[in-house]
């Protein structure tokens, strides 16, 4: 049994004969005939049969034509369908995306996503580069944009939308912020925004450029939400992106340690599995990401 000869059998239904069917279908009489012969042949019983006024349906006919409408309706469906997730106006994505990236760019970027293609379902997910990782290779995260240090994970297909710089936060009132020199910074306990993974280089990185001893007592914090709320609570001195300083920064009570320059570089980067193609859904929620990142006035680098 085939689409076509179902679309012809229910166009014969309709009007009542062969003739008018194969005009209305845009084909010739003996197609139509020859699509009627081949179907009766699969159920193995007449669909048709002759009446006063034309073609009648048999009691099979008239049990299939019920079936036969509901299936050429959801061909049509699907079809529909897969039109609509082929230009990305439907579908499913799921994105791993950082705090501080999400802080920045994704309300607007979201809402522009959303304003273009209302019907695609969206899915958020906190990006860490360990646990994430395999959800991208698996296919569960379509890809992830976070911060993370030029040239690492150079098996990935990684590709800068902008740069951030990172700096040291304390809250105001914290005695680091009236130290004459930065000798001493290292003795107070820090809050760094790393994992296992890229701690090491990362330590380096954010103290070697500045010529400050690195602390020897550190809290490892992931969470950019939970490390804003440490610092601003307590004696901790922690370090973030510095496009946090002119909305998060005040809402925590943090204030930059003056003598603490921006620390190294990040590069804030989306990851996705290397040699994947996204799909269209996932490739029109990247491109707002990429234009808010513009708007803000990062250029975005290929």
């Amino acid at each position: 049994m085939k689409l076509s000869q179902l679309r012809s059998f229910l166009s014969v239904a309709e009007h009542g004969s062969i003739r008018a069917a194969a005009r209305a279908l845009g084909m010739s009489q003996p197609a139509v005939t020859q699509a009627m012969r081949e179907l009766e042949l699969s159920v193995d019983a007449p669909l048709l049969q002759r009446g006063t006024a034309g073609v009648e349906l048999t009691v099979y006919g008239r049990s299939l034509v019920r079936r036969a409408s509901v299936i050429q309706r959801e061909m049509e469906r699907a079809v529909a369908e897969i039109e609509e997730i082929r230009d990305g106006s439907s579908g499913l994505i799921s994105i791993a995306i950082s705090t501080a990236v999400a802080f920045e760019i994704l309300p607007k970027a979201f809402a522009a996503f959303r304003a273009r293609f209302p019907h695609v379902e969206v899915r958020f997910n906190e990006a860490s580069i360990p646990h994430t990782l395999p959800r991208i290779l698996d296919g569960t995260v379509d890809f992830m944009v976070a911060h993370m240090l030029p040239g690492s994970l150079a098996d990935w297909e990684v590709k800068r939308l902008y740069r951030t710089a990172m700096v040291a936060v304390a809250r105001a009132g914290h005695p680091i912020l009236d130290a004459a020199n930065t000798d001493r910074f290292a003795e107070w306990e820090w809050l760094l925004p790393y994992d296992d993974e890229s701690a090491p280089e990362l330590v380096r990185q954010l103290f070697a450029q500045k010529r400050i001893a690195p602390p020897t007592q550190v809290v490892r914090c992931t969470s950019t939400a939970i490390g804003l709320k440490l610092v601003g609570a307590s004696d901790l001195v922690g370090v973030f992106v510095d496009t946090m300083t002119r909305e998060e920064f005040p809402h925590y009570g943090l204030v930059k340690v003056p003598l603490c320059d921006p620390l190294a570089a990040l590069d804030v980067s989306v990851i996705s599995r290397p040699g994947s193609v996204l799909s269209p859904a996932a490739q029109n929620f990247l491109d707002c990401l990429r234009h808010e990142a513009a708007m803000k006035g990062n250029a975005y680098h290929p």
